[in-house]
C-alpha cells in the first residue's frame, strides 16, 4: 500500500488553502502577496518579526479594501465553536465593525454608512474555541486573532499617511482594514440561552448550536495590545507632528492624540471576520458583495437602506411625542 502521508502532512501545511484563497482573490481582480511581516514584542518584551498569510488589496473608485487574510487548515472532523454575541447593546458593534474604515484624513469623502447601516453579512460572536477529536484546543483562534490584531495599528498609521501626503494622488480615499480568519474547520455558533445541563443532555451539537459559515468575532484589546497600539501612534504623532495633523484632521475630534487613543483602546481591531473556506467560496462571495455595496448599493440594500432610514425615523417621532411639552 503506498504511503499517503505526504497528503496529510501537506494539507497541514496550510500552503494549498494559502494557495486557494489567493487563487480567489486574484479572480476578484485584487492585488495579493503572502506573507505581511511586522515587529511587535514577545511574551519577553523582546521585539520580533510577526506575520500574516496573506496581504490582498481590493480597489473601487476611492475604496480602497486592505484584506490582512490568516489561514488555518483543519481536517473535517475540526469543529471552532464560538459564544453568540449581538450588534448594537453596550458594545455599540455595528454590521461592518470588522471593516474598520479610515477616513481621519480626507477632506469630505467619508465613510457614509454609519447611520443607517448596511446590512450584516454574518451573525455577531464572542470568544471561541477548537474542538478536535483528540479534545480542545484553545489557543488556536486566540493566535489568529493575535496575528491579525498586532498588524492593525502599522496599517491604519499607513492610512494615515498615504491622506496627509496625497500618495495616491488624493486625499480623499478611503482605506479599510478588514482582518479575516481563513478555516477549514466547521464553524458554529452556539444558540442564545444554551445551558450546561442543556449541553450535557443533547447529543448532536445541532441542538445547542447553528453551523455558519462566516461569523464576525468581536474582539477585545487587551492592555498588551493597547500598549503597542499607543506606541506606534504616538510615533507617528511625534514624527509628523502634533499641530500638523491637527490642522488636518477631519475626524469625530480635532485633537490627534484623542483620535488615536480611542482607536487604539477600541478599534484596533474592533471586529475579525472568521470564514470557512468551501469550494464554492460562499463567504468570500458574501464578502465582496458588501464591498461592491459599500461602493455602490445595490437594488435590495437600496431597498434595506431606505426602510432602515423610515425606521429610524419612525422610531425617532416615537421619542419627541415622550418629551414632556414646554410651556
Amino acid at each position: 500500500m503506498a504511503n499517503n502521508k505526504w497528503k496529510d502532512y501537506l494539507l497541514k501545511s496550510g500552503l494549498p488553502l494559502e494557495y486557494e484563497v489567493l487563487d480567489f482573490l486574484d479572480s476578484k481582480k485584487c492585488i495579493s502577496s503572502f506573507e505581511y511581516s511586522y515587529l511587535r514584542p514577545d511574551e519577553n518584551l523582546i521585539e520580533n518579526e510577526f506575520s500574516f498569510d496573506i496581504d490582498s488589496s481590493y480597489i473601487k473608485d476611492h475604496h480602497f479594501f486592505k484584506l490582512l487574510i490568516e489561514c488555518k487548515y483543519r481536517d473535517s472532523s475540526t469543529n471552532w465553536l464560538f459564544l453568540p454575541g449581538e450588534y448594537g447593546g453596550p458594545s455599540e458593534l455595528s454590521h461592518t465593525a470588522f471593516l474598520h474604515p479610515c477616513d481621519h484624513f480626507t477632506k469630505t469623502t467619508k465613510f457614509p454608512y454609519r447611520h443607517p447601516e448596511l446590512p450584516p453579512i454574518a451573525k455577531p460572536c464572542l470568544k471561541g474555541i477548537e474542538l478536535t477529536s483528540d479534545g480542545q484546543n484553545p489557543k488556536t483562534i486566540t493566535q489568529a486573532v493575535n496575528q491579525l490584531s498586532y498588524a492593525m495599528a502599522e496599517m491604519i498609521v499607513d492610512d494615515m499617511v498615504h491622506q496627509i501626503e496625497e500618495l495616491l494622488a488624493t486625499s480623499e480615499v478611503i482605506f479599510y482594514n478588514v482582518p479575516i480568519i481563513v478555516t477549514t474547520a466547521n464553524l458554529f455558533r452556539i444558540k442564545e440561552n444554551t445551558t450546561i445541563e442543556k449541553i450535557k443532555e443533547t447529543e448532536n451539537l445541532l441542538d445547542i448550536a447553528t453551523k455558519e459559515d462566516c461569523l464576525v468575532l468581536q474582539t477585545k484589546i487587551g492592555k498588551d495590545l493597547q500598549r503597542h497600539n499607543r506606541k506606534l501612534f504616538s510615533e507617528f504623532i511625534n514624527e509628523r507632528g502634533e499641530e500638523i495633523l491637527n490642522k488636518k484632521l477631519k475626524s469625530f475630534n480635532d485633537d490627534i492624540g484623542f483620535v488615536c487613543e480611542v482607536i487604539s483602546s477600541n478599534y484596533c481591531p474592533e471586529s475579525i471576520l472568521v470564514i470557512q473556506h468551501t469550494p464554492d467560496n460562499k463567504a468570500f462571495e458574501k464578502l465582496f458583495e458588501l464591498f461592491d455595496d459599500v461602493v455602490s448599493p445595490s437594488k435590495p440594500t437600496h431597498k434595506y437602506l431606505n426602510d432602515e432610514m423610515q425606521r429610524l425615523k419612525e422610531l425617532l417621532g416615537k421619542v419627541d411625542k415622550l418629551k414632556p411639552k414646554m410651556k
